[in-house]
Parts: C-alpha cells; sequence; structure tokens
C-alpha cells in the first residue's frame, strides 16, 4: 500500500510540474511548436496540412519535413482546447507523465532479482518527475519527448511480455510509432531492438513462431516510414543537419594540411589527411561530448534546452552518478545490466553525425539511464552510511540541505527567470505583433511582415487561427520556410522590407525588426526592455 502512495505521490507531482503554467511558460511558442499546432487545426478542418496535402506521413512544414505523429496526436487537444499554446504542448506534457509511469514499470523488471527494486525503481520515477532535461521537453511541443515515450513504454512491454508473450505486441507497436516522431528515433530505437535481441535472443530462440510474427509486423509498420527516408524530401533533412552536408567546412582544414604536406615534398602523408578519417574524428568528438560533464551539469547547449544558469542534470546527481554506474557495472547479480549500458553508450549515436553537438534534443533518450544510475547511487550510498560513523551521517545531512537547495533553485530559475531571460530565444513577441495587427487591421489596405523576424507567417497564422479552409482556398503555403522569402494571405504579406523602395503612403502598416527601419510608429518590446519589432504606418 505504501509503495502505490508513494507512486500515486510521484506522479501527481509529475503532473503538477507539467500542467503548471504550460501555456505561459515558457512565455512563447517557437516556430516548430507554432507549425505543428496550426497543421494539426488544418488537419482537423480540412483533413489537408498548410500545403494542401491529404493526411501526410511527412509534412513540409519549414523545409525540414516533420515525422507525423505530434501533428495527429495534437489533434484531439486543439479540438478541446482550440488553438493555443496549452493546447499544442498538452499532448507532450501527457506523454512525460505517461514516461514516468513506464519507467517505474520498466525498471522494476531491470532490478527484478534485487532486494532494493522498489527503492531503485520509485527513486528513479521521481528524479524523471524532477529532471530538469526530461521536464524541459515535458513542457513544449517537442517530438523528441513523444519518441522517448514510445522507446521506454516499448522496452517496458517487451519484459512483460517475457512471461506473458502477448504483452510483445505492444511492445512492437510502440517501437513502431517512435520513429514517426522524431528523426533520431529512426536511428536509435532500431538499436534499442538490436540490444534487446542481443541480451534477450536466447528467450526469441524459444518462441520463434512469436519472433517472426513480431518481425514480420515490425517491418509492416515501418515500411511506410522506409519508403518516406528513401524518398527526396526524407533526405532533405539528413542533408539539412548532417555533417556531410558542409563538406567545405569540414574539410577545409585537410586541404590545407594536404597543399603544405605537397609543399614539403610529403605526399605520402597526404593520405593521413582525406575526409574518411575526418569525419570518423568528428563523429568521435561528437560522440564524446555527449558525456562531458560540463555540459551535463553545467552549461547545457541551446537556451531553449535549459533553465538559466543551469545544466541538464543537478550537480547533487554527480557523485550518485559516477558511484552508480560503478556499482552497476560491477553488480555481476543483475542480467540486465548490459542491456542498461547498451541504451546509455547508444544514445548519443543518432546525433553524432549532425551539427551543433552536443544537443539536448536529439539525445534526449538517454533518459532514464542517468536516474537507473543516480538511483543506484543513492541507495547504495545510503546502504553504507548506515554502518559508518556519526561525522559521515552529518555529511549526509549538510549534503541533503544542498541537493534541497539546488532542486528550489531549478525551479526558480525556470518558473520565474526563464521568461524574463530566454525570450529571444523563445521567439517571443508574436502574440503582441498578431494583436496589433488584427486592432490595426481595418485602416491599412497591407500589412507587410519582415522575413528577418523568423517564419512570422506561420505565427500570424497561429496567433490569428486564420481558417484552413479559406487559406487553402487563397493557395495554402507554396513553398517551404527556406525555399522563397515571399508569403502572403488576405491582407498580410511576408517579405523583406527596403526602407529605400517601400512606399510609406499611409495605406501600409509595416512589422520590421529594429534596425531594419529607422521610422518608428510603435514598438514590440522584450521582457528586458529591448525592442522585438518596430511597428511603422499612418
Amino acid at each position: 500500500m505504501t509503495k502505490k502512495i508513494t507512486l500515486i505521490l510521484i506522479l501527481t507531482l509529475a503532473i503538477f510540474l507539467r500542467l503548471y503554467a504550460l501555456g505561459t511558460v515558457p512565455a512563447s511558442p517557437d516556430w516548430d511548436e507554432a507549425a505543428l499546432g496550426y497543421n494539426a487545426y488544418s488537419i482537423l478542418k480540412t483533413g489537408k496540412d498548410e500545403y494542401g496535402k491529404f493526411l501526410p506521413l511527412v509534412f513540409r512544414s519549414f523545409d525540414d519535413y516533420k515525422p507525423p505523429l505530434y501533428i495527429y496526436l495534437t489533434i484531439p487537444s486543439v479540438a478541446l482546447f482550440g488553438l493555443n499554446v496549452f493546447a499544442v504542448r498538452l499532448p507532450s506534457a501527457i506523454l512525460g507523465t505517461l514516461t514516468i509511469i513506464f519507467t517505474y514499470l520498466l525498471i522494476k523488471h531491470l532490478f527484478e532479482k534485487n532486494i532494493h527494486q522498489e527503492k531503485i525503481a520509485l527513486l528513479s520515477a521521481f528524479l524523471l518527475a524532477i529532471s530538469p532535461w526530461h521536464l524541459q521537453f515535458s513542457r513544449v511541443a517537442f517530438e523528441t519527448n513523444a519518441a522517448l515515450f514510445f522507446n521506454v513504454a516499448g522496452a517496458a512491454f517487451f519484459f512483460l511480455g517475457r512471461k506473458k508473450p502477448y504483452f510483445w505486441l505492444f511492445s512492437i507497436l510502440l517501437f513502431a510509432l517512435a520513429p514517426y516522431t522524431y528523426h533520431s528515433a529512426r536511428v536509435f530505437t532500431p538499436l534499442l531492438i538490436i540490444g534487446i535481441l542481443i541480451f534477450y535472443r536466447q528467450e526469441f530462440l524459444a518462441k520463434i513462431k512469436w519472433s517472426v510474427f513480431l518481425a514480420l509486423l515490425l517491418f509492416i509498420l515501418e515500411l511506410p516510414l522506409m519508403l518516406i527516408l528513401l524518398s527526396p524530401e526524407g533526405r532533405l533533412r539528413i542533408k539539412g543537419v548532417s555533417i556531410f552536408s558542409n563538406q567545405t567546412s569540414v574539410l577545409s582544414r585537410d586541404i590545407l594540411k594536404i597543399e603544405d604536406d605537397k609543399k614539403n615534398n610529403l605526399p605520402l602523408f597526404s593520405l593521413l589527411h582525406n575526409r574518411r578519417i575526418t569525419y570518423a574524428l568528428n563523429m568521435i568528438d561528437g560522440y564524446l561530448r555527449h558525456y562531458d560533464l560540463r555540459w551535463l551539469f553545467l552549461d547545457g547547449d541551446n537556451k531553449r534546452h535549459h533553465a538559466p544558469d543551469m545544466g541538464l542534470l543537478y550537480l547533487w546527481e554527480i557523485p550518485f552518478l559516477l558511484f552508480g554506474i560503478y556499482k552497476l557495472f560491477f553488480s555481476v547479480e543483475n542480467k540486465n545490466r548490459k542491456f542498461i549500458f547498451w541504451w546509455f553508450l547508444t544514445a548519443p549515436l543518432p546525433a553524432v553525425i549532425t551539427t551543433e553537438l552536443p544537443h539536448a534534443v536529439r539525445t534526449l533518450t538517454f533518459l532514464p539511464t542517468f536516474q537507473i544510475f543516480i538511483a543506484v547511487g543513492i541507495v547504495s550510498a545510503a546502504i553504507y552510511l548506515r554502518s559508518q560513523r556519526i561525522y559521515f551521517k552529518l555529511a549526509g545531512i549538510f549534503y541533503i540541505l544542498f541537493l534541497i537547495f539546488n532542486i528550489t533553485y531549478y525551479f526558480h530559475q525556470y518558473y520565474n527567470h526563464l521568461n524574463y531571460e530566454t525570450a529571444k530565444y523563445w521567439q517571443y513577441g508574436y502574440a503582441s505583433l498578431v494583436e496589433k495587427a488584427k486592432t490595426e487591421y481595418n485602416n491599412y489596405d497591407k500589412i507587410i511582415v519582415s522575413k528577418k523576424l523568423e517564419e512570422p507567417h506561420m505565427f500570424f497564422l497561429f496567433y490569428l487561427k486564420y481558417d484552413p479552409v479559406k487559406y487553402l482556398a487563397e493557395g495554402g503555403t507554396t513553398s517551404g520556410g527556406f525555399a522563397v522569402d515571399y508569403k502572403k494571405f488576405d491582407k498580410y504579406e511576408f517579405r523583406p522590407i527596403d526602407e529605400n523602395k517601400e512606399n510609406f503612403n499611409g495605406k501600409t502598416l509595416f512589422m520590421a525588426v529594429p534596425g531594419e527601419i529607422t521610422k518608428r510608429y510603435d514598438s514590440i518590446l522584450y521582457p528586458d526592455g529591448t525592442e522585438m519589432a518596430r511597428i511603422v504606418g499612418k
């Protein structure tokens, strides 16, 4: 009974942390959230996306060709709550909470022969519930959070199926859905399944009919995705973020070294400076960066991926993480530890061929392995401290005080400072900009919005709740976000603004970035008082 109450309390806390101020923290949706929401709205109203494509399996969006599942999961939420930030983020919050439940179930099976099984499972679930990394992506419409849910739930159902094989049907279905949610899952999920096949092969061999059936089912479910990945559209996303797409910057040093070797009459050494070695070194470097303690515990990466002055994990977790890795590595009685380490070591692989590393979004699949190691470390440390002298226990009390401070500091930074300090990174200000356009709508023949405002057409569609039927009748989106500079609907035009060529006759309202236009009528400000957009009219 105590275990159930503890789990209910953890889930209650998780739900509160993920739903509290969901529509207002972070302060603004980024362009991807706006695109996810509007495309869900368009599918709901017309059955077509912004390009007029009927129930697509890939959404072109800003020419980044988004996987479809999160958009379809958002449709019921938008239907219930309307097209708003809360509705777009709600599926992520729900899936984030469900991930905690399945983490608990998964860890119960991973430590089934451990006398501290329940403590490790509950503690891991609690750590995930308050995790800065997991909370950050459970509160925004990031598809990677949905992919994490499907992988964790798929793994949990696999272990349930070891005793009742029909649970493997759920496992295969969940694993099959993961690659339809986020690009990285198209690499990581197969790796996770390979790990299961390696470490639990005897069980599959013992149930060969089940194994063949499940393999065929998985192949059928993934076949549409395979066809997408082989298409030109499927390859565009890979090209956009891959280190192979910008060969000039990656290979420039090699070119200089080859030329230098030739000048010094060392042609054989030029063989050492080739693209294969360079790409291999880049990938190794990218892989190892994801285990950088400074990135994990202090700096993070993109400002949208962590709270101000916080890393992805708590500082107080460092010693327990290291101790937990050590204890689990040498825990020979735990036959599942190899699978846990497989998960931990393969998590960064989807990111290694991409740019901007380390990357918290592409490697959210690390979770819940960090929480498992930390939970093992805490339980092991607690057992050790019981037999120690009083001053060790006093040291433990001081550490608990630091732990409380660290957690409190994080929540303060997230719920109180995130909106103020990272507003610029969250494309803040579009709600006010659109509201201004609505107020002035009848006073102007045209409203021209600068393309330098970062895909403004999507924010206008989102905040105006512009009727998708009307939008598609006007032509819809005719090209992707990075393909051309010009888009329009109704009296709104989205294009570059050249002050020297524009006609300021009082019939057109201009919305530009600061510095793009010197005339001033009104401004939209960031929370810190700096100018986000400049508005010029009559």
